[in-house]
């Protein structure tokens, strides 16, 4: 079953419809994620692979920063790339297991100076309802830091926090900044049936993959780990769940030709033994996996619009 257009249009404008979020989600939550990847099928976006993935890490604490050591640790047998999404701060605080993601060629992006509602940095403060001008000093900032400390300047940002502390004016201050891609929202916040696609001002955004599950969410390791929700609780919970998920969004993806958009916390990779499971998965032949900036830079598919 493939969703209709004028559906997923509609319902990409309904994520704070309780009723409707709780009825997809307790009915079919699974069946309904696929039939918006069905509309992939036949596309053959991919060229010789049959699906395509790009697996990013959000470093918003020092646990995820003393984490990278480790996951790059990891990384090493296998031939893709990974994303690391960096805080100025840390970056700034934290130099040198910064600087070995771009020494072993992973991508640094944009995570803003202090990521606002960071609880140890700034409180309170959201990045959504900041003034644009303190929207563009935290990416300039965090800009700055980067280049300085690890010699890089990021081409991506991603905002803090995503769901409901989106918004479109990101894309103005990108494409001020000089930057070519964002990944700040999620698949059914979006129209394209996942796939990355042209915003405005000429960004790039590069929808997160949602949670077969919940389909309302971003599919993160907070919401599956750490989450106190009651219905995160009742359909899943813990590491072999999660683990069950990412094969099924993998599954999902090479039967539809589709593009999935993976990210972690990397605190929490030490409770998932399973992380090096996915790992090998991912280099399966059938998957291209690729950072953003390499999928910008090979010419890769990118949708025409959200509309």
């Amino acid at each position: 079953m493939v969703l209709p257009d004028r559906i997923y249009r509609w319902i990409a404008t309904q994520n704070s419809n309780l009723p409707l979020v709780g009825l997809v989600t307790f009915s079919a939550p699974g069946l309904f994620v696929k039939s918006i990847l069905n509309g992939n099928r036949d596309k053959r976006l991919w060229s010789s692979k049959k699906a395509c993935v790009t697996l990013s890490f959000d470093c918003d604490y020092p646990d995820d920063v003393e984490a990278i050591p480790a996951i790059l640790n990891m990384l090493k047998p296998y031939r893709y790339k990974a994303s690391f999404a960096a805080v100025g701060h840390w970056v700034r605080k934290f130099p040198k297991e910064h600087a070995a993601v771009v020494e072993q060629g992973h991508e640094i992006m944009n995570h803003t100076y202090s990521h606002p509602d960071n609880e140890l940095l700034n409180p309170g403060r959201k990045f959504r309802y900041i003034s644009r001008d303190e929207k563009m000093e935290e990416i300039v900032k965090c800009h700055e830091i980067c280049k300085s400390y690890l010699g890089v300047e990021p081409i991506g940002l991603r905002i803090p926090h995503f769901k409901h502390l989106f918004s479109s004016d990101i894309y103005a201050l990108l494409h001020e900044a000089g930057y070519r891609y964002s990944s700040s929202t999620w698949l059914t916040n979006t129209t394209t049936r996942g796939l990355p696609f042209q915003a405005e001002q000429g960004i790039v955004e590069f929808p997160l993959t949602t949670c077969p599950k919940h389909p309302f969410t971003v599919f993160d390791t907070w919401h599956s780990l750490n989450a106190q929700r009651l219905s995160h609780k009742m359909l899943h919970r813990g590491s072999e769940s999660y683990l069950q998920l990412f094969r099924d969004l993998l599954a999902m993806a090479v039967e539809t030709g589709s593009y999935l958009n993976i990210y972690m916390d990397p605190l929490d990779i030490k409770k998932i033994p399973g992380f090096e499971t996915m790992l090998k998965l991912l280099a399966d032949e059938d998957l291209d996996v690729v950072t953003y900036s390499q999928y910008l830079d090979r010419g890769m598919h990118i949708a025409p619009s959200n509309g």
